[in-house]
């Protein structure tokens, strides 16, 4: 009775001698290991075990005989059997000494996990394709499992997370209390995000914050309780945010200016054709044409307005393909286009061309940067003083290409340095023409190039830095 017991246990059974030697296996045992009924009696077990682990295998079954405890084998690692045809297959083993007529031997338990193998495998498979960070960790907050999505958020090798605490990944500020949090999740676990209603930030390995959303799964695995916990990278999203938020700010002022710089001169247009048409019926021809003056005047103001806004408008979204800028070929069109300017301001531009690497850029921003820049200093020169100049320059370092724009004109009042690149912003009175758009749309450009633009400014003049990663 006790042999059908044995043959017929859906375990796979094996009893060896302490010389390793099988005496008995059961059916199911058999069949596990693709071995003929009775082909493994008399055979060392270690023809069942991989050949890289057989030269060591004596020893390991002699060790055990010397101290023969109940035990599992395999535990915290993987253990794979061998099938007559060689193949290996991954197996859980429990171990259970037995003494019969004053003889030691061991019985061996012998479980096929491939399935679960199978199982896992794809589950590890799942989670490092996850397109997001997913870490999971053990009851005392040790880190078990990351993804390589994990490694690009935090910038930590595989190696430099499995079994360290989970703290490494928390700002300093919040590892001490920490541990208390995981403990309580542990205590009472559920699925839940953290962070709702408030920032959450995880530390990158160069000490950065990196904004995140985490959503906390519990696993139960082998009688212990794991959480997985999946991370969200949300730094773009941030970015995003910001500039929305930027750029509603920015429609807001931009709704409420064009609406007040265009209607205020039609309003005065309006009326100073009346006070025309007026004059024109009386016959007072010189006064009708000091009106039509004006209106001519306020006209030009209102298309030059025009003009920046339909610029405007396309700052964000006409890009072009990135080619070399020719620093020479650019002074002569620009004297050409402003020769007028040039000459009625009584100013000379100077350059210094000392780059010695080439600008690779979106030509027409860096070309609209240079027009307004230039364009205003000469705009804004000194008229009380002679030899007045805008001076060009350029060079370059190793991995920077530098612009240099300097005047020796009237300059930027010292209280309005912070609104130099603010939308609708004039600095001076009147009798300089202009929409307040310039500098705006410079910075605009300056931010789709990459580039960094800087200034210092002073009633004897300004300067306008502009610098390029190359």
């Amino acid at each position: 009775m006790f042999e059908e017991i044995f043959n017929h246990s859906p375990v796979a059974m094996i009893l060896i001698n302490e010389q390793g030697n099988i005496k008995l296996a059961n059916r199911h045992a058999e069949e596990l290991f693709e071995y003929s009924k009775g082909e493994l009696l008399g055979k060392d077990i270690s023809i069942l075990v991989p050949k890289d682990v057989r030269p060591k295998h004596p020893e390991l079954v002699q060790k055990y005989f010397k101290s023969p405890l109940p035990r599992q084998m395999g535990v915290g690692r993987d253990l794979f059997g061998v099938k007559k045809d060689k193949t290996n297959f991954p197996v859980e083993v429990g171990l259970n000494p037995i003494e019969s007529d004053g003889e030691l031997f061991v019985m061996s338990y012998v479980i096929d996990i491939t399935e679960r193998h199978k199982a896992e495998e794809r589950f590890k498979a799942a989670v490092e394709a996850a397109p997001n960070g997913m870490i999971m960790i053990n009851q005392y907050g040790k880190i078990v499992l990351i993804n390589k999505k994990t490694e690009e958020i935090f910038g930590y090798a595989r190696d430099e997370l499995i079994n360290r605490p989970i703290e490494i990944l928390v700002p300093e500020d919040f590892r001490a209390p920490h541990p208390r949090f995981v403990k309580s999740y542990i205590e009472d676990p559920e699925p839940r995000s953290m962070g709702i209603g408030r920032e959450l930030f995880g530390r990158h390995k160069n000490g950065k914050l990196v904004p995140v959303e985490i959503g906390l799964q519990p696993i139960y695995a082998d009688d212990e309780i794991f959480v997985i916990s999946s991370v969200v990278d949300i730094s773009q999203r941030k970015v995003a945010e910001k500039e929305i938020f930027q750029k509603t700010e920015e429609i807001k002022e931009f709704s409420y200016r064009t609406s007040h710089d265009l209607r205020s001169p039609l309003l005065t247009m309006g009326g100073l054709i009346d006070f025309v048409l007026e004059d024109i019926k009386n016959g007072n021809m010189d006064r009708a044409l000091e009106g039509g003056l004006k209106v001519k005047s306020l006209n030009t103001k209102v298309n030059t307005l025009i003009e920046d806004i339909m610029i405007l408008t396309k700052t964000d979204l006409v890009d072009e393909e990135e080619s070399e800028f020719n620093f020479d070929e650019y002074l002569v069109n620009f004297k050409e286009r402003y020769a007028k300017s040039i000459e009625d301001n009584k100013v000379k531009i100077e350059t210094s061309f000392l780059h010695k690497k080439k600008l690779i850029t979106q030509k027409t921003r860096l070309l609209q940067v240079l027009d307004n820049l230039i364009s205003n200093s000469i705009k804004y020169s000194n008229s009380l003083i002679e030899n007045k100049f805008v001076r060009l320059q350029t060079f370059s370092g190793p991995d920077r290409f530098f612009i240099q724009i300097e005047d020796n004109g009237i300059g930027i009042p010292k209280e309005k340095h912070d609104l130099v690149f603010s939308m609708f912003k004039r600095f001076h009175d009147g009798t300089i023409e202009g929409s307040g758009l310039g500098l705006y749309m410079v910075r605009k450009h300056i931010n789709k190039l990459e580039a960094k633009i800087t200034f210092e400014s002073s009633p004897k003049g300004t300067v306008f830095y502009i610098e390029f990663e190359i």
